[in-house]
Parts: structure tokens; C-alpha cells; sequence
């Protein structure tokens, strides 16, 4: 009895250890820009959910400028944080810096986008969403959208986020695929709307203008809700509707926001899908502290993306709502 007590007493003892491995651990989260709602959101509920686990997270900002991400690095690097999350701004530019993270034992767990495959030795993990989910999505919501209109023929233009990401090129990438497969959908445009309401805005509006005679423009795929919300207002201010079933432009988005979920139930936007920055963020910080207590994280941690239409739009309205 003597030996199954302190055998007990030992486990209690070493699970303690273990519970307590991510007490005082150091985190240095690079983002973008917190002014953007998915990225604010996610800093925000990661930060709050990480804390408690005895993490401290410090988080730098970068306007897009990959040369300024790159010495955050190496400050990050070069301060011994016990590991670096960050949403990276180029996947060529920010190579170097993972080399130097790597080589200086600094875990690297990337958000929001991926590594190409053959980088993959030079991080920890990708914690996120699958983006050819997202693009093969949006693709097949605006072809079901159009059909329902008798259209097997139309025009449609893409405004995405940064071009230069490698997330969204492979939004586009599979948003093609799935275009190809109705040859009657045509691809007019693709332009880089940079996650920015404004400039999506000012982009439909010169689309809506260059497109009127060769055809007009059918649809639109803005790759997030905020830039759907820049897509409908030019389609008005252009005299025109945004909708559906005969109601006008088709409108689909690829990451859902406030403004998707109000735009879907008005009738103004077909779809959007779940990346939920806050459901992401707080997987994130979770397994980062399973990391520090010892538990193994994969080279890709996918989070399941959902469609969301009017079929569905109450059931994701609370985590889409920031």
C-alpha cells in the first residue's frame, strides 16, 4: 500500500511537471496588421487564451513590408524567444529568417498560411485552415449560384488578398480547378485587392466599368467578407444589384466576417466559409502548450473549413461575428 501511495504521489508530481513545462515560456507573435479584422481578432484570442497557460506572448506588427518582418525575426531570434508564431507577408522573402530561426533553435509555428512543401524542415508547424478548401468552396458556391440563375454561361472576376501569399494562391489555385471543370465560366479578371475593403471597392468598380462591352461581369469571388462588403457597394454605386435568383451580381467570399453573415442573410452575397480566427487562435495557443508539455505537434494541423449560405448562415453567425 506504502509503494502505490508514493507511486501515486510520483505521477501526481510528474503530471504537475508537465502541466507546468509552458509556465514562463516566451512567444513572439509577427502579424501584419491588427487594423484587419481576421488578423486583430486572431492576435487578440490568442494572446488572451495563451496567457493563462503560462505563456507570454509579445506581438509585433508589420504593414506588409517583408524586409521589416525579417528583422523582427532576427530580433525575435536574437532576444531567445522560446518560439516565433507568424502570419509571414512573402513565402521567398521570409525563408531566410526561418533558416536562421532553425539554426539558432527557435521553434517557428506559422498562421493563416503554409510553407511550399519542400521548406517544410525549416518550421515547427501550420496551425490553420486548408486554403484550396476555401477556394474549391467559393468556386462551387458561385457555379451553383449562376446555374440557379440558368447562367452555364458567364463572366466573373476574383479581387483576392495579397497576391503575394502563398495562401492565396493556392485559394486561386483551386478556384480555378474547379472553374475549368464548367468551361462555360470564364475567368476574367484577377486582381489584388490586398485584404482591403477600400481598394476592393475601387477595383469592382473599374472591373464593372472595363467589362460592359465584352459582356459585364456575372459573379465576383472576393477572398474575404470584407472585400465582398468593398464588391457589393461598387455593384450598387454602379446602379446594379448584388444577389441572387435573379436578383443580380453573384457575390462569394472565401473567410467569413460580421459583414458576410449580415450580407448573406440580406440576400446581397451568395456564401463565405469558416476561417475563424478566434477558433484558430485558440487551437493555436492549446497545442503550443501541449508542445512545451511535451506533446507532438504535426507539420500540419488543419482546422476543417465549413461553406456557409443562407441554408446554414444562424448556425455560424456568433463565431463569424467579429
Amino acid at each position: 500500500m506504502r509503494f502505490m501511495a508514493l507511486l501515486f504521489a510520483l505521477l501526481l508530481a510528474l503530471q504537475h511537471q508537465a502541466l507546468a513545462s509552458a509556465e514562463g515560456k516566451r512567444i513572439a507573435l509577427l502579424v501584419t496588421l491588427n487594423t484587419n479584422p481576421y488578423i486583430g481578432a486572431w492576435t487578440s484570442t490568442f494572446t488572451k487564451v495563451a496567457e493563462p497557460l503560462g505563456m507570454k506572448v509579445t506581438t509585433f506588427q508589420s504593414p506588409f513590408d517583408a524586409a521589416l518582418q525579417s528583422q523582427q525575426m532576427d530580433d525575435a531570434i536574437a532576444q531567445k524567444y522560446d518560439l516565433i508564431v507568424i502570419d509571414y507577408i512573402n513565402d521567398q522573402a521570409i525563408l531566410p529568417a526561418l533558416t536562421r530561426a532553425k539554426a539558432a533553435k527557435v521553434p517557428v509555428v506559422l498562421m493563416a498560411t503554409p510553407l511550399q512543401k519542400e521548406h517544410e524542415d525549416l518550421i515547427l508547424s501550420y496551425i490553420g485552415t486548408d486554403h484550396h478548401e476555401l477556394g474549391e468552396i467559393a468556386a462551387e458556391n458561385l457555379v451553383k449560384a449562376l446555374a440557379a440563375e440558368g447562367k452555364t454561361k458567364a463572366n466573373v472576376a476574383a479581387i483576392t488578398g495579397l497576391a503575394q501569399q502563398l495562401h492565396v494562391q493556392q485559394r486561386m489555385e483551386a478556384f480555378k480547378a474547379v472553374l475549368a471543370k464548367h468551361p462555360g465560366i470564364t475567368l476574367v479578371a484577377q486582381e489584388d485587392g490586398k485584404w482591403n475593403t477600400q481598394a476592393s471597392e475601387t477595383i469592382a468598380g473599374q472591373l464593372l466599368v472595363r467589362q460592359v462591352s465584352k459582356g459585364g461581369i456575372d459573379g465576383f469571388f472576393a477572398m474575404a467578407d470584407n472585400q465582398a462588403t468593398g464588391v457589393i457597394q461598387a455593384i450598387e454605386s454602379a446602379g446594379l444589384k448584388a444577389g441572387h435568383t435573379g436578383k443580380g451580381i453573384v457575390v462569394v467570399a472565401s473567410n467569413c466576417m460580421k459583414d458576410g453573415i449580415i450580407h448573406i442573410k440580406s440576400g446581397e452575397q451568395v456564401s463565405t466559409a469558416t476561417q475563424i480566427p478566434t477558433e484558430e487562435a485558440e487551437v493555436a495557443a492549446k497545442k503550443i502548450a501541449g508542445y512545451f508539455n511535451g506533446q507532438p505537434l504535426k507539420k500540419e494541423e488543419i482546422i476543417k473549413s465549413y461553406g456557409i449560405d443562407t441554408s446554414n448562415v444562424d448556425k455560424f453567425a456568433a463565431g463569424c461575428s467579429y
